[in-house]
């Protein structure tokens, strides 16, 4: 077992490509195929499930093994760090996976603050929904994610970032200004149509969870439109096209800008926390703990100011 074979087989596994692999490490695909292959002869499993040659899995060996695999690269990291006196640089690459409300309204504000203080840390990001964000920070696709609701498995690290609340969002002037300001029932949304986001979204997810809890579910609006963009269901509902439950901190431009309407639901609880995660088990790199420590040392002073 060798650190080539290693990456080989980490990179696949994230990647779940062996030409994406490849071309990320800078071999040819058969090399992958032959480290990966000389890797499973020596450990007597077989980590890759290769029934499906465009898209290989983990096997539940290669799950096991997934972490301890990274776990060796991460030594070889911070073994190298130490040795060249590294840690403390303060430039370096860091794999962001956020899903769409805090990768997209928070997320740029918190980067171009720290940018003021780390110029030389560079980001790559990937806006996805919270199930694929969280996927990603498992199998090391991304050191750091960002998301809207907590996944439990143990392998996971989280930290909280800010207090968010789901509203429903109207074009302007659909509910009187009394509603405005009191706010509606569940029940006076049932007369419309429902605008909503995709499966792995953590906001529909939290909306199917709070309706069940009442034994209701999508069924009981008028219809339901499905989209997978935020930015779609924001213009639908200023179109006028439906109604919309979402993020306020998602709609607070809409809103300012006078396009739509806002609303609370007093008989359903919709506040929520955002969260930073990354795996327990990776040594993160310096720029990584950098952006992490960032995060936290922010929220604990926003905390004590309020």
């Amino acid at each position: 077992m060798d650190f080539d074979q290693i990456r080989a087989f980490i990179s696949v596994a994230s990647l779940r490509s062996f030409s994406a692999a490849a071309e990320k490490l800078f071999i040819s695909q058969p090399s992958i195929s032959v480290r990966i292959k000389a890797l499973e002869e020596e450990l007597g499993v077989i980590l890759l499930d290769r029934s499906k040659a465009r898209e290989p899995t983990l096997t539940e060996a290669g799950r096991l093994f997934l972490d301890y695999a990274q776990s060796i690269v991460n030594l070889e990291v911070e073994c190298r760090e130490k040795l060249s006196g590294q840690l403390e640089e303060a430039g370096g690459l860091v794999h962001v996976g956020a899903s769409t409300v805090p990768g997209t309204y928070l997320l740029p504000f918190l980067l171009a603050e720290l940018k003021q203080k780390e110029e030389m840390i560079d980001y790559t990001i990937d806006i996805l929904d919270t199930s694929a964000v969280l996927e990603g920070v498992l199998n090391y696709s991304f050191e750091i994610g960002f998301v809207g609701l907590l996944d439990q498995d143990e392998r996971l690290q989280y930290y909280e970032l800010l207090e968010d609340e789901l509203v429903l969002s109207t074009a302007k002037g659909l509910f009187d200004s009394t509603a405005q300001k009191n706010g509606l029932l569940l029940e006076d949304c049932f007369n419309y149509y429902l605008l909503l986001r995709e499966k792995g979204s953590a906001t529909r997810r939290l909306l199917e969870r709070k309706l069940n809890e009442k034994g209701l579910d999508f069924t009981c609006f008028k219809g339901i439109t499905f989209f997978n963009s935020l930015e779609g269901i924001k213009q639908a509902v200023r179109a006028g096209l439906g109604v919309a439950i979402v993020s306020k901190l998602s709609v607070e431009d809409m809103v300012s800008s006078g396009h739509v309407d806002t609303y609370s639901i007093n008989d359903l609880d919709m506040k929520r926390t955002l969260y930073m995660a990354h795996h327990r088990h990776r040594i993160l790199n310096a720029a990584a703990r950098r952006l992490r420590d960032f995060v936290i040392e922010r929220h604990k002073n926003q905390k004590m100011a309020d």
